[in-house]
């Protein structure tokens, strides 16, 4: 090795420039990387603590050529769009709401032209409840046995799907049935196929949930994203009912396309909203461990403020796809025709794949939104070159925690639809005589569990996502704050963390 080569050197840099371990950790410092020869030397983030970002130091090839930290508000067409989106399911919900509380005051005899009717909004209450219940409990079971959780939500997804599969075949709907055959048959394979990685899943869980019972400010986010999204859902089930009862044909085909599409950005918003701030804030017990008592109210104010346009950028792109695979369902599940149905049920994977694909990519992405402060495509962008450069691609593929949470996830919906549909036998409403709305209201119910547990689980999430990311950028300071965790990865991805 070539001492007179500074690119030459391993990580961490010679004394002179940097301190060593054992003196303590220079906060001040960035931590440098060192490029091959022939190419420039990078800018690398220090985390600034009066504003909460990763600011990039100035140290270019070229002295002119400076890279500034960002600031301003970013993706400033994004907010006004959402706030136009807002506006116009305001106006519809006002219209639909007085026609909910006319159509449902006491009279003499049935409502004309009524669809849906005060008990559907009981049945989708009840939805809301039991996500909100089951959120919230598994929020709880992971501070407090994160470990054995892994286990409980694997084996429970099992069971509950092959509980709900015999349901269903004895009730002689087989269309559902063989679906939950399928899932359950599937989640015994993974079982078997992931079991190896559990330990390490704990173990990333545990460092997570740590950091969530020292700072209960990420528990006190959760929980009110939780109610705000309680409070929304409840809001989008009466507009609902008031559309059903106002519009007919095509104006009410044409008023749901766009209450499902408002329905799915605005939870995508309220759930990134509370990804960006936990973000930061673990970010923040990262890089700087204990030394901001309350980061919670910087990164929230930031999430709410510079960044809330990038926020909406990055939930649009999912409403647009949610909202395709949600009206394909619809169509494969009131289509006669068996070719069609196979292959809408064909389209359906498809989207539901490409959807995945973009909601896993938007968690990182925001968590670097969150670190850097800069907008969504830039910080994308910085984001996965930085990870793909430090080789943690191949962690974050074989990362089994997001797969529990999308378990999780999956059962909360399940268990929220059944309920819909076990009221639907129970009251029999008149609108459902022939069946038909079935699974219009088993698939809203499903939508409605799933983002409940999507809005919670985000403290967990968010917390994983974000480490992945920080390690990429200083995987010595893991070393400080984690050791356990930090050893773990050295044994299983050592290319991550060789040069530390």
């Amino acid at each position: 090795m070539d001492s007179n080569n500074p690119y030459s050197q391993q990580y961490p840099p010679p004394p002179q420039q940097f301190a060593q371990p054992s003196q303590g950790y220079n906060y001040n410092q960035p931590p440098q990387y060192y490029p091959p020869p022939n190419e420039p030397l990078q800018q690398v983030p220090q985390y600034n603590t009066n504003t909460g970002y990763a600011e990039l130091g100035e140290a270019p090839l070229n002295a002119n050529d400076k890279i500034r930290p960002s600031s301003g508000y970013k993706d400033v067409w994004a907010t006004v769009l959402w706030l136009c989106n807002m506006a116009g399911f305001i106006a519809l919900s006002v219209i639909a709401l007085r026609s909910f509380s006319s159509n449902n005051a006491p009279s003499t005899g049935p409502s004309v032209g009524l669809t849906f009717d005060a008990d559907t909004v009981k049945i989708f209450g009840l939805a809301a409840v039991v996500g909100f219940g089951f959120s919230f409990l598994y929020l709880i079971l992971a501070n407090l046995i994160p470990g054995p959780l892994i286990l409980i939500t694997f084996v429970g997804s099992i069971l509950v799907y092959f509980g709900v599969t015999a349901y269903y075949f004895y009730m002689k709907y087989y269309s559902a049935a063989i679906i939950f055959l399928i899932f359950s048959v599937l989640y015994m394979l993974c079982f078997w196929w992931w079991r190896d990685r559990i330990p390490f899943a704990t173990i990333m869980l545990k460092a997570v949930t740590s950091i969530t019972r020292s700072y209960w400010s990420t528990m006190v986010a959760g929980t009110i994203s939780l109610v705000v999204q309680t409070v929304y859902s409840v809001w989008f089930m009466i507009t609902v009912v008031g559309v059903y009862q106002t519009y007919t044909g095509s104006s009410l085909n044409a008023a749901m396309v766009f209450l499902v599409f408002s329905f799915y950005w605005t939870t995508q918003v309220i759930s990134y909203v509370t990804h960006v701030t936990l973000s930061g804030v673990f970010a923040t017990v990262y890089f700087l461990n204990n030394q901001v008592a309350h980061p919670i109210w910087g990164c929230a104010r930031r999430a709410l403020t510079t960044s809330f346009g990038s926020i909406c950028f990055g939930g649009l792109l999912i409403a647009l796809i949610s909202t395709l695979r949600y009206f394909v369902r619809v169509a494969r599940s009131n289509s006669d025709n068996i070719i069609l149905t196979f292959v809408l049920c064909i389209i359906e994977c498809i989207i539901s794949c490409i959807e995945g694909m973009f909601e896993w990519f938007n968690q990182y992405a925001f968590s670097g939104v969150a670190i850097y402060g800069q907008a969504f495509v830039p910080s994308a962008k910085r984001t996965w070159s930085m990870i793909q450069d430090r080789g943690v691609e191949a962690m974050i593929n074989d990362n089994l925690i997001g797969n529990v949470l999308f378990m999780g996830s999956l059962l909360v919906g399940v268990l929220s639809s059944l309920l819909g549909y076990l009221y639907l036998l129970v009251s029999k409403p008149t609108y459902n005589t022939s069946g038909d709305m079935t699974p219009i209201i088993m698939l809203i119910c499903f939508i409605i569990g799933m983002s409940m547990f999507s809005t919670i689980a985000t403290v967990i999430s968010s917390g994983v996502t974000t480490t992945f990311v920080c390690l990429a950028e200083d995987p010595e300071a893991l070393r400080r704050v984690s050791p356990e965790l930090y050893e773990a990865i050295r044994q299983t991805w050592p290319q991550v963390v060789q040069g530390v």
